[in-house]
């Protein structure tokens, strides 16, 4: 009824403009259209429906549902023709899509609606305010200049104010408002086309002037919620524009309902009844989140899996128990290390690939081994060298060779000087805090993403050595993940000043610890190659920046490790180089260590609904 009300409202603030109109004028105005006209108008209808797609398709990625790219291709194009056809798009839109994706819950369709609506109305905001700061909008009366200057403020406020949540949508990344912004834009600029190109020619204003017109009446029909937007559409576009012919204005805007509403609507409700029978059954990967539990992460072979306890990584499991750390990046998913436990790289890389394109997201693989590289360089993608892991055998490890001379005398250095070294029982936490506090004050702040930030829940599941000097002040800790066949190390802290040779103490004291539990393989993490494996002409890029891993390569060839490489690979040159500089940006400002990925966020979603 209230949509009735408003539609009745409409028709009556607009009767000046409705007298006085011939049928036959109409008539003559609608078949002096071309094909040309026609054809135009089509093509810019279905492009704006894809662009459909590419918000809806924004939306289900920042909310971490899990939906074959192709069935929900078309669930968003049907639901949008269909929707705003009818009217209560948000309602209708919820309903169409229930039906083409039934593995989507009746939540999830209508929380999908509702972020659409959401964020297709800021962008809607945020194009008036382009248009009124590109172009005059004199044809305009200065009610109509009023409504669009609101219309636009609120829809940049949809956009930029800090909210956290609104209808149970959280606030996306800049990211994805960004992606948001350009379907957005490139959808309503797509039927700003189609109706400009609908007009008669003596009812055709300039495009510029025609545009501010067409976004505001747009969005004034759509909020109305009345079927197809008709009564407040029809009554902006005349209000708006006096001063074109009226008759052929009404003809164009009657052309501009069949073919951006009456057909698609037609179209979408045949697809609605018969699309998942058209196509194949949905492909969806079989990557999934599962929960870091430690006693499960302490029993697998690669133990730096547990960086998924820090918050900041995701574990992922496929049906056969195969893990993979992983992340959500810009635009990409980062895979970071090996997967674990898997039988047949080549057929878990293919799992990994699948996901990022359920997820419309470029792969990105970071610190993978030569086997796993091997495997992405047979798929097609770009694989280098990246950097360098030190790693040493606890079993035959001796502090014996010329190799090791160095190592003999700082650890000499560290005996005069009293430094005792234990692996404690009870964690002197306060004391650690206070040395972590102190060595990130001295960095500038803490590392992150795939490197582990001082947290004292996070040490406390970890293996943990600590350093006093002769007054049996805590001077230094390390620690490591550790497994049943591998200790990684992850966090050094340290004092400053402090005794010479105190850090080759601990690590030499963990290499005894894990001998004497049957661990084959202990690791000194990895440092960067020397100007990270790029060609000559862009080294100095990053020369300068590398110049603080040389002491922790000097740090490590103490040891005389066996030096394994890493690899970086994503597809092709460009998003290779574009894939680097995310990782240095998630390694050097990393985010709090919360659930960022759209991944866990949809399947901590999907349990709270069941």
């Amino acid at each position: 009824m209230l949509t009735l009300g408003v539609l009745v409202l409409c028709l009556w603030l607009s009767r000046g403009h409705l007298t006085g109109l011939k049928p036959a004028d109409l008539w003559d105005s609608l078949t002096a259209l071309t094909p040309t006209q026609w054809l135009v108008a089509l093509l810019a209808t279905g492009a704006a429906f894809l662009c459909v797609a590419g918000q809806e398709r924004a939306i289900v990625q920042h909310l971490g549902y899990r939906i074959d790219p192709a069935h929900g291709r078309g669930a968003a194009m049907a639901a949008a023709a269909v929707s705003q056809t009818l009217g209560f798009g948000p309602v209708v839109g919820a309903i169409v899509r229930r039906r083409l994706l039934p593995d989507l819950t009746t939540a999830q369709s209508f929380a999908i609606s509702a972020a659409i609506t959401l964020f297709f109305f800021a962008g809607l905001g945020m194009l008036l305010l382009a248009l009124i700061a590109l172009h005059p909008i004199h044809p305009l009366r200065e009610e109509a200049r009023v409504g669009l200057v609101l219309c636009s403020v609120l829809g940049v406020a949809l956009a930029l104010l800090p909210w956290r949540s609104v209808m149970g949508v959280a606030k996306p990344p800049v990211f994805t408002v960004l992606r948001l912004v350009v379907w957005v834009g490139m959808d309503i600029l797509c039927l700003g086309l189609a109706f400009w190109m609908l007009l008669p020619a003596a009812a055709t204003p300039a495009f510029l002037h025609a545009m501010p017109v067409f976004v505001m009446a747009l969005g004034v029909g759509l909020a109305s919620g009345s079927p197809a937007g008709t009564g407040p559409f029809e009554a902006a576009v005349l209000s708006s524009l006096p001063d074109v012919d009226q008759s052929g204005l009404v003809a164009g805007i009657l052309a501009f309902r069949l073919v951006a509403y009456a057909l698609p609507a037609a179209v979408g409700a045949v697809w609605a009844l018969i699309g998942r029978r058209l196509l194949p059954a949905p492909r969806l990967p079989v990557l999934a989140p599962v929960a870091p539990c430690p006693n499960r992460l302490a029993s697998v072979d690669r133990a730096e899996v547990q960086l998924a306890r820090q918050g900041t990584l995701t574990l992922l499991s496929d049906p056969g128990g195969a893990l993979w750390l992983s992340a959500a990046l810009p635009g990409a998913r980062a895979f970071v290390g090996d997967p674990v436990g898997a039988a047949c790289r080549h057929g878990l890389t293919g799992a990994a690939l699948d996901l990022c394109r359920g997820e419309g997201r470029g792969p990105l693989f970071y610190k993978t081994g030569p086997a796993t590289a091997a495997a992405l360089r047979r798929r097609g993608l770009t694989v280098r060298p990246i950097a360098r892991e030190a790693v040493l055998n606890p079993q035959t490890f001796t502090l014996t060779g010329p190799a090791r001379a160095g190592l003999r005398r700082k650890l000499r250095h560290a005996a005069q000087a009293g430094v005792a070294v234990t692996e404690p029982d009870r964690l002197p936490l306060p004391e650690m805090a206070e040395v972590a506090r102190l060595w990130a004050a001295r960095q500038g702040q803490e590392r992150g993403w795939s490197m582990g930030r001082w947290d004292s829940d996070y040490v406390a599941g970890q293996r943990v050595l600590t350093a006093r000097d002769g007054a049996g002040r805590l001077v230094a800790f390390i620690s490591f993940h550790a497994s049943r066949r591998e200790w990684v190390l992850d966090l050094i802290r340290a004092t400053e000043p402090m005794p010479d040779g105190t850090l080759y103490a601990l690590i030499v004291a963990a290499l005894d610890a894990a001998r004497r539990e049957g661990v084959d393989r202990l690791s000194l993490a990895a440092v960067p190659l020397r100007d990270l494996g790029l060609p000559p002409l862009l080294a100095p890029l990053v020369r300068h920046a590398l110049r603080r891993s040389e002491g922790l390569v000097q740090f490590k060839q103490a040891f005389a490790p066996r030096w394994e490489r890493r690899y970086i690979a994503a597809r092709g040159p460009v998003r290779l180089a574009l894939a680097g500089m995310m990782v240095v940006w998630a390694v050097h400002r990393p985010a709090a260590p919360t659930a960022t990925d759209p991944l866990r966020r949809g399947a901590r979603r999907v349990a709270a609904l069941r």
